[in-house]
């Protein structure tokens, strides 16, 4: 779990802000860190840039070397005004480790200046007895390992690029335990540095949690009638390519001058196909013409199950709301994070969701017995309803000074607020006592 991040001369946040979030955790709580941290503020207050400098670190942290080019610049940018100097990220993780053959919760501290051309400084400690001991030091070219890491030879380290992270690279070693280790640390986060990713339902999704990752049918059934969705069952269907073939000859049969309309009338299309094809979308090129497949293989889909009356109706999966998809694709990296332990970082959290539907996603994370593997749920939001469900520890908000740089602060840093765990956080937020809000409104 994340412990501790901050970060300044990145993208609107020009000076050192803090987050902690392991503040204000009760003494019965299961977990190291608090497992929904909140951020909300006005538009364009530095949300994004706070979970982006967060994604960066973990990204840059693991995964920098084998992802870029030896040529390629990295992708961090500074704040406007500061250019000519390093982003500085600090962040602190804890992760279970063997540790005197008993496995235990060490934290783990990852220090980083760069800029775009090359890596200026990066220090990796763990605190596997509560005391500091060095993993990595790096300062430019000069690289120092710690007494107790098992040393790889200069030869090696010639092969260390400045655009990438010490502790990526040393991560391709078997011998290098602490970096593969932070390589290993889960993350799933819907923001780049090219910007925000919109997740996509895939019929893909239910059928690898089942196979590949072990959920069995019934537990994606009770949460899906936990969210009531109006769905009480799913199937998979199989498409074999004979099948498909008939699609393609009923379309060549009508004639290219209306593939318009058949684009635009898919569904009728499909029900003039065979049953088991119902849910099979066509794929058409730029010229209108059918591509079809030489190869043997088997397509799949899904159908879902709703009651309607006293009966029970099929529909496929792209006759869902686009609500409904959306639900389906968080559920998909919410499941994955619960049961790796891992972290999810959620730009907009409430995107074509209602506010409940949410709650419920939020919730997860905070019942222990749903989150057993101290999973995290980083998030930002504009709906003030979410404000209800979580601690004063638990609400960050950005805010754009009269400078244009962004402050960011926690609703338990409001000490003046008398009995303000037994207050309506949203109550105050509405009343202004927090800021964070768009100015002249």
């Amino acid at each position: 779990m994340i412990k501790y991040f901050a970060v300044e001369n990145f993208r609107s946040i020009k000076e050192e802000n803090i987050v902690e979030f392991d503040a204000g955790l009760p003494k019965d709580s299961p977990y190291v860190a608090n497992s929904t941290i909140g951020i909300a503020g006005a538009n364009a207050s530095g949300k994004s840039s706070l979970l982006q400098a967060l994604t960066f670190t973990l990204w840059f942290m693991q995964d920098s070397f084998l992802s870029q080019g030896e040529d390629e610049l990295i992708p961090t940018e500074a704040f406007i005004t500061c250019r000519n100097l390093p982003s500085k990220f600090h962040l602190i993780f804890s992760h279970e480790i063997l540790v005197d053959d008993k496995y235990k919760n060490v934290d783990i501290e990852y220090i980083l200046w760069v800029t775009k051309e090359e890596v200026i400084k990066e220090e990796l400690l763990s605190y596997p007895y509560s005391r500091k001991r060095l993993i990595y030091r790096r300062d430019k070219n000069n690289i120092t390992q710690g007494s107790t890491v098992h040393k790889l030879d200069s030869e090696v380290w010639s092969n260390l690029r400045e655009n990438c992270s010490i502790v990526s690279f040393a991560a391709q070693f078997s011998s290098q335990n602490i970096a593969k280790i932070c390589k290993g640390y889960d993350l799933i986060s819907n923001l780049t540095y090219r910007g925000m990713v919109e997740y996509e339902f895939h019929p893909a999704m239910l059928e690898s949690l089942i196979d590949e990752h072990g959920f069995s049918k019934e537990q994606i059934i009770k949460l899906l009638k936990i969210a009531d969705l109006g769905i009480d069952d799913f199937e998979v269907i199989e498409i074999i390519e004979e099948a498909q073939k008939k699609i393609y000859d009923f379309i060549e049969s009508i004639g290219e001058e209306i593939t318009d309309t058949i684009k635009a009338n898919i569904r009728k299309i499909e029900d003039k196909s065979i049953d088991a094809i119902k849910n099979l979308k066509i794929k058409l090129d730029d010229s209108g013409r059918n591509k079809r497949k030489n190869q043997k293989s088997v397509y799949k889909s899904f159908v879902f199950k709703h009651k309607i009356e006293e009966y029970s109706e099929d529909f496929g999966y792209i006759s869902e709301s686009s609500g409904t998809l959306q639900f389906f694709a968080l559920l998909y990296q919410v499941m994955l994070t619960l049961k790796q332990g891992g972290l999810f970082i959620l730009d907009e959290i409430e995107i074509k969701l209602h506010q409940n539907l949410v709650a419920y996603i939020i919730g997860l994370f905070q019942n222990k017995y749903e989150n057993p593997h101290g999973a995290q749920l980083i998030f930002s939001f504009h709906n003030t309803y979410f404000m209800e469900i979580l601690e004063p520890s638990q609400l960050w908000f950005t805010e754009k000074n009269d400078r244009g740089y962004t402050e960011i602060f926690s609703a338990a840093d409001f000490k003046d607020i008398k009995k303000l765990q037994q207050r309506s956080l949203e109550e105050l937020y509405r009343l202004g006592r927090f800021g964070a809000k768009p100015r002249g409104i």
